[in-house]
């Protein structure tokens, strides 16, 4: 079975090198670069991939230095690198992984000369093993030179985890450096076998090169489309801009989670086989965006709570989006939550007083959820607005009344955002959440 690639779990792993800076400022870009890429947008979208592959909430932006600390094993990125974005789907019947990935340089000459990021960017989160690869053939005729293909195998049998055979179709377009990775997992073999020789070059498997090239045409379309200045399939502009700024509520250096959603990857948990109570509305949803963040400081290296995370959906009628949220009313552990952290358990409590919404619910609850006895620290509110429909999650590390009165303040900044069909400039840190700092 594969792993979820970002859970709390690993992502508790990821962070232990979170770097101690202070606030950085983003490259300064080039007149090429005035406005920041919607990577987002152009990154693959749930109808691209294959039946049987699953959003797992992973997507992510994350800034240089965190990404060589969180990914590159503290390796110096190149020259002229500026933002990365990343998402990941997976099909556990399959064990088998789709990882994309678009790394932004300041200018097309230093996205030629920072291609070899991707060496060490292909690794998923694994134990200690033997590598073998990376080796290299010419790639498929996508975007611009530098283009390649390139395989690689993570053996980690002996330490207990799986052995990964991964083909990656990787490409230039302008500034940017853009690829479909395939991962294919193999879990070791019986305790007692002999493990210490079996790492071997995988011989390239035609089928899994072959779904890498076809995924790669549909991201290199997808960038042409966003570089053109329009959206591509399933990206609805207006859901990003205007969502709440969570990335204001953190410094420059820390990933945010989020990007362009399925409807129904707002209503159910894929990765986790779940069938809830709102999977009938599947076909009622039209897509969505999300976003989340890590507010608690490092413990021991750890991160910690506040998770908070804001997710918009947009359904056929407004009739849809209210029926939505009385599904939700009679379960509330049925919504998953937008971001890779455990929803843990929730109790209804009273409907908050949000303006300009149709109709809201407010649940309070536990982020630990293995613990019968855990204390309420967690709340989060859900309203509709017209044929949107909004959750915002604040999970962990507050007593019950403090995560009530940010997850009602931050609904009711994001509530007259969409009332007022205008972008979101700016979010305010509730005063509950000042203390988190």
């Amino acid at each position: 079975m594969i792993p979820r690639r970002v859970t709390l779990v690993v992502l508790t792993i990821l962070l232990a090198g979170w770097p101690f800076v202070a606030a950085a400022q983003e490259a300064t870009p080039d007149a090429s670069s005035a406005l920041p890429l919607d990577l987002a947008a152009m990154a693959l979208a749930p109808d691209d991939v294959p039946a049987g592959y699953f959003d797992d909430y992973s997507e992510w932006w994350v800034p240089v230095d965190a990404f060589s600390a969180l990914v590159l094993g503290g390796a110096a990125t190149p020259p002229g690198l500026e933002r990365v974005y990343q998402t990941f789907y997976f099909n556990p019947e399959e064990v088998a992984g789709i990882h994309t990935y678009l790394y932004e340089f300041a200018s097309a000459e230093e996205a030629t000369a920072g291609v070899a990021i991707i060496e060490g960017a292909l690794r998923p989160p694994l134990p200690e093993g033997t590598v073998v690869g990376p080796t290299q053939a010419p790639g498929p005729d996508l975007g611009e030179d530098p283009r390649m293909m390139t395989f690689v195998t993570y053996d980690t049998w002996e330490a207990g985890g799986p052995r990964v055979d991964v083909i990656a179709t990787t490409f230039r377009q302008d500034r940017l450096i853009a690829g479909v990775a395939i991962e294919r997992y193999t879990d070791p073999p019986p305790a007692g076998s002999p493990v210490a020789d079996l790492a071997t070059p995988i011989g390239g498997d035609p089928a899994q090169e072959e779904l890498a090239t076809s995924l790669a045409a549909s991201l290199d379309d997808r960038i042409t489309t966003v570089l053109a200045g329009e959206a591509p399939a399933g990206v609805d502009v207006a859901l990003a801009h205007a969502l709440l700024p969570l990335d204001q509520l953190v410094d420059a250096a820390t990933p945010v989670f989020g990007g362009y959603k399925a409807g129904v990857d707002l209503l159910r948990c894929g990765i986790c086989g779940e069938e809830n109570s709102l999977l009938p509305f599947a076909d009622e949803a039209r897509g969505g965006f999300n976003r989340g963040v890590v507010l608690g400081p490092l413990v021991d290296g750890e991160p910690t709570p506040p998770f908070v995370s804001v997710a918009v959906s947009e359904f056929a009628s407004p009739e849809a989006a209210l029926e939505v949220l009385e599904a939700i009313r009679k379960a509330p552990n049925d919504l998953p939550t937008s971001v890779p952290v455990p929803r843990g358990t929730r109790k209804l409590a009273a409907d908050p007083a949000i303006g300009g919404t149709t109709a809201a619910l407010a649940f309070q609850g536990s982020l630990n959820e293995e613990d019968p006895n855990a204390p309420v620290d967690s709340a989060g509110v859900d309203f509709v607005i017209g044929n949107r429909l909004v959750t915002v999650d604040v999970q962990g590390g507050l007593s019950a009344e403090d995560a009530m009165a940010a997850a009602v303040d931050l609904g009711t900044q994001q509530a007259a955002c969409l009332a007022a069909g205008a972008p979101c400039p700016a979010i305010t840190l509730p005063p509950t959440l000042q203390v988190q700092g």
